[in-house]
């Protein structure tokens, strides 16, 4: 009995779109860290930030101009969180898959956030867990190192009440894999016809 439910773990967390998400996940993520570095590093030397906050409206308040001036540094992590939605198309086409069946979208939507959320969950229990919730950040770096950028430069994160950052940290873990799986349902006529025809 227990070797029969290992195998079924097992084939659940083996199945191919999962794998096919993980890997894309995992370059976005690298992708997204390192262009988040260099943005960092280019709006540093050239003061970026401090031009585009000048020019922001006088009549705006200092958190606005704050938060405008850390669009280049979080606009990396932007892009990177929206390709997940093409992405999740393209994959498919490669594939040839018909739309995922409802298992098969559940386990993809919710394995990876879950592996995300006990990261995060253990970061805040384990007494000098910083290292957990780093990890998390830099696993997940295309959203909730969006989050964490955005709360940190703009000191949102000392003012926002408790509650916010777990907030926060719950759609961050869904966020990727749930714009990979609407993409993967994007229609491709081809792909669909074909479904189409087989199940008539």
């Amino acid at each position: 009995m227990l070797k029969g439910g290992k195998v079924s773990v097992r084939r659940l967390l083996l199945r191919p779109t999962l794998l096919e998400f993980c890997r894309t996940h995992l370059i976005f993520t690298a992708a997204g860290a390192l262009f988040t570095v260099l943005t960092g590093l280019v709006t540093t030397v050239f003061h970026l930030s401090e031009t585009i906050m000048k020019a922001a409206p006088p009549d705006w308040s200092n958190a606005s101009k704050t938060s405008l001036g850390t669009l280049p540094v979080l606009l990396p992590l932007l892009l990177c969180l929206a390709a997940y939605l093409p992405a999740g198309r393209l994959v498919r086409l490669r594939n040839g898959w018909a739309r995922p069946e409802v298992p098969d979208a559940l386990v993809l939507l919710l394995a990876p956030a879950a592996a995300f959320w006990v990261l995060v969950g253990l970061g805040a229990l384990i007494p000098h867990g910083y290292g957990l919730t780093i990890a998390a950040a830099l696993l997940n770096s295309p959203a909730y190192g969006l989050f964490t950028l955005y709360m940190v430069t703009t000191g949102w994160g000392i003012t926002a009440p408790p509650w916010a950052g777990y907030v926060g940290a719950l759609v961050s873990g869904l966020l990727p894999p749930l714009l990979y799986l609407i993409g993967s349902y994007l229609p491709i006529r081809a792909l669909d016809e074909a479904e189409e025809n087989v199940e008539i």
